[in-house]
């Protein structure tokens, strides 16, 4: 590559001439470096482009290079909360808190963050197990029966003189 320096003119709109000044005058650069910058940033990557795009596809092998990878989502099949999301009740009932008070409270907050995962249900497993009994302790199942000095009562049956 030659570092022989050539005279290019080039017009641009009012707009983008206050744009690059300031951008020169708050970053200390000249205009020469921030438009090499901009073409040998996006420049050679669209060439690389093109090249596969004519080597592929119309045979015409310009320039011997190899093909670009596709570049893999790390994201690839997370997905946001299912608005059908209905996950098995013994899920909750496992955990030992209410499954309906349970899955407002976690779709609630899937909503609210946005998240994205692959198993929803997995999801809702660990949060029923863990941060949701600790935030939300009224969710936690009591027993139907109280002890009382070792004596038993079922506090869901009604008095046998009602």
């Amino acid at each position: 590559m030659s570092t022989e320096k050539q005279d290019l003119r080039v017009k641009i709109n009012n707009e983008t001439h206050i744009l690059l000044d300031a951008y020169c005058e708050q970053s200390g650069t000249t205009k020469g470096q921030v438009i090499t910058d901009l073409i040998w940033g996006s420049i050679p990557e669209r060439l690389a482009h093109t090249r596969v795009f004519l080597t592929k596809y119309l045979n015409n092998n310009i320039y011997s290079t190899p093909d670009i990878p596709e570049v893999k989502s790390k994201k690839r099949g997370k997905r946001l909360l299912p608005s059908d999301f209905s996950p098995d009740k013994s899920i909750a009932e496992d955990a030992g808190i209410d499954f309906d008070g349970a899955l407002e409270a976690f779709t609630d907050w899937a909503k609210a963050g946005g998240g994205r995962y692959l198993d929803w249900d997995a999801c809702f497993r660990t949060a029923c197990k863990t941060w949701l009994k600790e935030r939300y302790p009224h969710l936690r199942r009591t027993s139907t029966s109280v002890s009382t000095h070792g004596l038993n009562f079922d506090v869901t049956t009604k008095h046998p003189d009602d």
